[in-house]
């Protein structure tokens, strides 16, 4: 009987201390985007068009083109190290280097969820939200209009203030929708990502 309640209280503890560090999320599942931050959640609906996989070696990416309910088309994208490496810029220059941008603002930022709005290097504009809740996942959403985008903002934080730019991008084709700028050179040598071991100094 000691050691069922001892087990219980190992597995609740554990439960508290890992929820404590999960303030935010993106996920997609089952046609439903979720996007949370502490108590605040919001739900996207929409279809799955298409999904493309990578392996980069050290990082495994997913890429899936949605499109949503509203009738427009995104990109949800989940990146995730190796056991043995993890991101090592900031999701902001993380960002910057996926996508090939020439400068970065962010519009929002709590919790390990952030709100950008990228200048690419052809001058056009796109949103995106991006989440980190460890440094050897990064998942981020992008293609949505700046009407939605302040309207997700509003619902998650109402005392938020909201994305400026307006005339962004806003994939229409699914067949060119994925914009980000994956390859084995920004992934090792630029890095996007390290051994956990140089992380750690041993």
């Amino acid at each position: 009987m000691k050691k069922i309640i001892s087990t219980i209280l190992a597995i609740t503890v554990t439960f508290i201390i890992s929820g404590c560090g999960a303030s935010s999320n993106l996920h997609y599942n089952n046609k439903q985007l979720t996007i949370q931050v502490a108590e605040e959640y919001l739900q996207l609906d929409g279809t799955l068009i298409n999904e493309h996989r990578d392996n980069f070696s050290s990082l495994y990416l997913s890429q899936k083109v949605l499109r949503l309910n509203e009738g427009n088309v995104v990109v949800y994208e989940d990146a995730r190290t190796d056991l043995d490496y993890e991101f090592e810029p900031p999701i902001m220059h993380s960002m910057k280097i996926i996508f090939e941008a020439k400068s970065v603002i962010m519009a929002y930022g709590k919790d390990h969820l952030y709100v950008y709005q990228l200048i690419l290097k052809d001058g056009r504009l796109l949103n995106v939200i991006a989440q980190q809740g460890d440094t050897q996942q990064l998942k981020f959403i992008y293609g949505l209009s700046t009407a939605q985008l302040n309207k997700i903002i509003k619902q998650l934080d109402p005392n938020a203030g909201g994305a400026y730019y307006k005339q962004v991008i806003q994939l229409q084709d699914e067949r060119n929708a994925i914009l980000s700028k994956w390859d084995m050179q920004k992934v090792h040598f630029v890095p996007l990502v390290v051994p956990l071991a140089k992380m750690m100094g041993r």
